[in-house]
């Protein structure tokens, strides 16, 4: 009976490190997805204002604004 005992502990330990590298490999993935994301967005923002900002100075040459 206490090996039975012993080895259910240890099966409930080994799930318990499953699950906790499970949930810290989630955590990582949505990290690096989430810098992605905010790269991509900057990225994006930036490339906006470059073009907001050609299109600003081709209005001046051209005389519109």
């Amino acid at each position: 009976m206490r090996l039975r005992g012993a080895v259910l502990v240890e099966e409930v330990l080994l799930l318990l490190v499953a699950i906790a590298l499970i949930s810290a490999f989630a955590l990582t993935v949505t990290g690096v997805v989430q810098n992605a994301v905010s790269q991509i967005l900057s990225f994006r923002n930036a490339t906006n204002n470059v073009i907001n900002g050609l299109v600003d100075a081709v209005k001046q040459l051209i005389g519109l604004s």
